[in-house]
């Protein structure tokens, strides 16, 4: 989700509706919240009705987006009719279905989910509250509970409350009618430690979709152009990484620092942020003494035990671009199981 144009974290989209909202009109909100084989565009797509005729946003063009926006246009005449006030009368029927290839004739030869409902004036406080968190660059989920297809509800969480296995991509689930899209910065492995195996890591990991951040504390190895790949390179003291460093739940971190001092002051740190991933380098006996250190310094147990040490999927890996691969390996295999 890297191109956030006709998504919910798109500005354009949510100033838009803002504005609507802040007038006291609703607006015809469409989204995919699901997509099988070959589409133009996937989950999270959103397109925007206002009452003047203006479309903000793109389902994917085509007979899709001319369904999407017939029915968003139907619900806000019908809301226009039903002389709809702010905070008042229920929003008019919403609408979820899957539109198939061969039911709607779509080119691509694709499905999708398509959902299309009016964003009433009484949801303004979550759509501000939304737009502060993208501003702040906060990470959030959207959760829209389509059990009633008739009358949906959506709600924010705020990542201080988030599931502990919180997914980075939008996902649908059918049994429960519930979808989840993830909304703020996307996902960053940060790799602390710049040294061989650092600089053999961050190229594959880069290869394979990550967004890699780098942290060192010597200056000769925070030098930009040993990490080409990298989005920033920043030098500190590990002691210092949460004035440096943002890191999130939905974070990926790989700990390679030159020493035990450096890897315990980094663990300390970011624990507590519960990322999505942790690996430290070492030995087997270096996982006992490091995981009683954490304990001590007070990270819980659950914690410390989640970290993975030795780092890497075991393919008797010896060279840094050996490591680095094995790192990489086990990255995408955590990426994997979240995305489920």
């Amino acid at each position: 989700m890297n191109d956030v144009a006709g998504t919910i974290s798109d500005q354009r989209l949510l100033q838009a509706l803002t504005a609507e909202l802040e007038a006291g009109r609703p607006a015809a909100l469409a989204s995919l919240l699901a997509t099988r084989g070959s589409m133009p565009r996937h989950e999270g797509a959103r397109m925007l009705g206002l009452a003047d005729g203006t479309w903000v946003g793109t389902v994917g063009g085509g007979n899709i987006e001319l369904i999407a926006q017939r029915r968003s246009s139907e619900l806000l005449a019908a809301a226009s009719s039903a002389g709809v006030k702010p905070a008042s009368a229920p929003a008019p029927t919403a609408s979820l279905e899957w539109m198939t290839h061969k039911k709607n004739a779509m080119a691509c030869g694709g499905d999708a989910l398509l959902a299309v409902r009016l964003v009433m004036p009484s949801e303004l406080p979550l759509v501000c509250k939304l737009a502060e968190l993208l501003a702040s660059g906060g990470v959030g989920w959207l959760e829209e509970d389509w059990s009633d297809s008739q009358s949906p509800s959506v709600c924010l969480r705020a990542e201080s409350d988030a599931p502990s296995r919180a997914c980075d991509v939008p996902t649908w689930d059918e049994t429960a009618r519930r979808y989840v899209e993830p909304v703020g910065p996307e996902p960053v492995c940060h790799v602390f430690g710049g040294g061989h195996v650092g600089q053999a890591l961050v190229p594959v990991l880069a290869s394979v979709g990550f967004r890699v951040d780098v942290m060192d504390d010597r200056p000769g190895i925070c030098d930009p152009a040993l990490f080409p790949q990298a989005e920033a390179v920043t030098c500190g003291a590990f002691e210092d990484l949460d004035s440096l460093v943002r890191v999130t739940s939905r974070d990926y971190v790989v700990v390679l620092t030159h020493g035990h001092l450096g890897d315990a002051a980094v663990l300390e740190r970011v624990l507590p942020h519960r990322p999505a991933y942790v690996g430290c380098i070492g030995s087997r006996r270096k996982a006992g003494f490091v995981r009683e250190a954490l304990e001590a310094a007070g990270i819980p147990a659950d914690l410390a035990a989640s970290v993975h040490l030795p780092i890497g999927e075991d393919i008797l890996a010896v060279t840094p671009a050996e490591i680095a691969v094995s790192i990489a390996a086990q990255l995408i295999r955590c990426r994997a199981e979240l995305r489920r």
